[in-house]
Protein backbone atom coordinates (compact mmCIF):
# COMPACT_ATOMS: atom_id res chain seq x y z
CA UNK A 1 0.00 0.00 0.00
CA UNK A 2 1.56 3.60 -1.06
CA UNK A 3 1.67 6.02 1.83
CA UNK A 4 -1.07 8.15 -0.41
CA UNK A 5 -3.29 5.14 0.21
CA UNK A 6 -2.24 4.60 3.26
CA UNK A 7 -3.52 7.71 4.11
CA UNK A 8 -6.56 8.32 2.25
CA UNK A 9 -7.92 4.48 3.70
CA UNK A 10 -7.26 6.53 7.17
CA UNK A 11 -9.77 8.87 6.76
CA UNK A 12 -12.21 6.28 4.96
CA UNK A 13 -11.81 2.87 6.20
CA UNK A 14 -12.95 0.30 3.57
CA UNK A 15 -15.15 2.93 2.00
CA UNK A 16 -11.94 3.68 -0.50
CA UNK A 17 -12.08 2.75 -3.94
CA UNK A 18 -8.91 4.29 -5.69
CA UNK A 19 -6.28 7.11 -4.93
CA UNK A 20 -4.63 8.57 -7.32
CA UNK A 21 -2.53 11.78 -9.03
CA UNK A 22 -5.29 13.37 -11.42
CA UNK A 23 -6.78 16.79 -12.83
CA UNK A 24 -5.84 18.77 -15.98
CA UNK A 25 -1.95 18.48 -15.26
CA UNK A 26 -1.91 15.60 -12.75
CA UNK A 27 -1.32 18.24 -10.13
CA UNK A 28 -4.08 16.97 -7.84
CA UNK A 29 -4.49 14.13 -6.02
CA UNK A 30 -7.69 12.55 -6.28
CA UNK A 31 -9.39 10.17 -3.93
CA UNK A 32 -12.70 8.11 -5.06
CA UNK A 33 -15.24 6.27 -2.55
CA UNK A 34 -18.58 4.02 -2.87
CA UNK A 35 -20.43 4.57 -0.15
CA UNK A 36 -24.31 2.38 -0.59
CA UNK A 37 -23.31 2.09 -4.48
CA UNK A 38 -22.88 5.81 -4.43
CA UNK A 39 -19.00 7.13 -5.57
CA UNK A 40 -17.64 9.94 -4.06
CA UNK A 41 -15.20 12.20 -5.58
CA UNK A 42 -12.70 14.66 -3.77
CA UNK A 43 -9.47 16.28 -5.36
CA UNK A 44 -6.91 18.20 -3.96
CA UNK A 45 -3.39 19.49 -3.47
CA UNK A 46 -2.97 16.62 -1.08
CA UNK A 47 -3.89 13.12 -0.40
CA UNK A 48 -4.81 14.19 3.34
CA UNK A 49 -7.08 16.86 2.18
CA UNK A 50 -8.37 14.86 -0.89
CA UNK A 51 -9.21 12.28 1.06
CA UNK A 52 -10.93 14.69 4.52
CA UNK A 53 -13.17 16.26 1.83
CA UNK A 54 -14.34 12.49 0.72
CA UNK A 55 -14.93 11.49 4.48
CA UNK A 56 -16.99 14.86 4.79
CA UNK A 57 -19.27 14.11 2.27
CA UNK A 58 -19.66 10.73 3.25
CA UNK A 59 -20.56 11.66 6.86
CA UNK A 60 -23.00 13.98 5.05
CA UNK A 61 -24.83 11.14 3.41
CA UNK A 62 -24.75 9.39 6.59
CA UNK A 63 -21.48 7.00 7.04
CA UNK A 64 -19.93 6.61 9.95
CA UNK A 65 -16.42 5.63 10.05
CA UNK A 66 -16.07 2.11 11.91
CA UNK A 67 -12.41 1.43 11.06
CA UNK A 68 -9.59 1.64 13.05
CA UNK A 69 -7.59 5.32 12.88
CA UNK A 70 -5.75 8.17 14.72
CA UNK A 71 -7.63 11.41 15.22
CA UNK A 72 -6.40 14.43 17.34
CA UNK A 73 -8.93 16.02 19.54
CA UNK A 74 -8.65 19.80 20.92
CA UNK A 75 -10.07 19.12 24.55
CA UNK A 76 -13.03 21.99 25.20
CA UNK A 77 -11.44 25.46 25.99
CA UNK A 78 -8.05 24.52 26.55
CA UNK A 79 -5.05 24.57 23.97
CA UNK A 80 -4.61 21.41 24.83
CA UNK A 81 -5.08 18.27 22.43
CA UNK A 82 -5.45 14.16 22.63
CA UNK A 83 -4.16 11.88 19.94
CA UNK A 84 -6.97 8.81 20.12
CA UNK A 85 -7.49 5.20 18.73
CA UNK A 86 -11.24 4.68 17.52
CA UNK A 87 -12.52 1.79 16.14
CA UNK A 88 -16.31 0.84 15.80
CA UNK A 89 -17.19 3.10 18.26
CA UNK A 90 -14.09 2.64 21.30
CA UNK A 91 -12.23 5.86 21.75
CA UNK A 92 -8.48 5.34 23.83
CA UNK A 93 -6.29 8.24 24.62
CA UNK A 94 -2.72 7.39 23.73
CA UNK A 95 -0.68 10.95 24.03
CA UNK A 96 -2.10 14.31 25.44
CA UNK A 97 -0.20 17.61 23.75
CA UNK A 98 -0.29 20.34 25.52
CA UNK A 99 1.28 24.03 25.36
CA UNK A 100 3.44 24.85 28.32
CA UNK A 101 4.83 28.03 28.92
CA UNK A 102 4.84 29.57 25.17
CA UNK A 103 7.19 27.81 23.31
CA UNK A 104 7.48 24.63 25.14
CA UNK A 105 5.00 21.90 24.68
CA UNK A 106 4.57 18.76 26.59
CA UNK A 107 3.23 15.19 25.58
CA UNK A 108 1.87 12.58 28.20
CA UNK A 109 1.93 9.29 27.47
CA UNK A 110 -0.59 7.34 28.85
CA UNK A 111 1.09 4.26 29.20
CA UNK A 112 4.55 5.46 30.90
CA UNK A 113 2.23 7.98 32.79
CA UNK A 114 4.79 10.16 32.35
CA UNK A 115 4.96 14.24 30.82
CA UNK A 116 7.85 15.37 28.78
CA UNK A 117 8.51 18.75 27.90
CA UNK A 118 10.59 20.54 24.39
CA UNK A 119 10.42 22.67 21.77
CA UNK A 120 7.14 21.99 19.22
CA UNK A 121 9.67 20.64 16.58
CA UNK A 122 10.97 17.85 18.95
CA UNK A 123 8.35 16.76 20.37
CA UNK A 124 6.85 16.12 16.73
CA UNK A 125 9.89 14.30 15.96
CA UNK A 126 9.32 12.07 19.13
CA UNK A 127 5.97 11.82 18.63
CA UNK A 128 6.71 10.07 15.08
CA UNK A 129 9.24 7.64 16.45
CA UNK A 130 6.45 6.98 19.23
CA UNK A 131 4.02 6.37 16.02
CA UNK A 132 6.51 4.64 14.01
CA UNK A 133 7.35 2.00 17.36
CA UNK A 134 4.07 1.28 18.36
CA UNK A 135 0.87 2.01 15.82
CA UNK A 136 2.88 1.90 12.31
CA UNK A 137 0.04 -0.03 10.32
CA UNK A 138 -1.76 3.15 11.49
CA UNK A 139 -1.80 6.74 9.52
CA UNK A 140 -0.90 9.55 12.03
CA UNK A 141 -2.82 12.29 10.85
CA UNK A 142 -0.79 16.06 11.01
CA UNK A 143 -1.15 17.37 14.25
CA UNK A 144 -3.84 20.44 14.07
CA UNK A 145 -2.65 23.82 13.20
CA UNK A 146 -5.12 25.73 14.70
CA UNK A 147 -4.69 27.67 18.37
CA UNK A 148 -0.53 27.31 18.40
Amino acid sequence: MTPETRIARHHLGDTLHRCYRGGAHADLWCVEAVYQGAYQLGCAPTPEAAAAAVATQLRAAGWVPTHARLEWERFKGTSSYGLFLRLDGYKRQLLGVVQHHGSEWGVYDEEEETWTYAPFADLQTAIGWWHAATLPSLHLPPFPTDGK
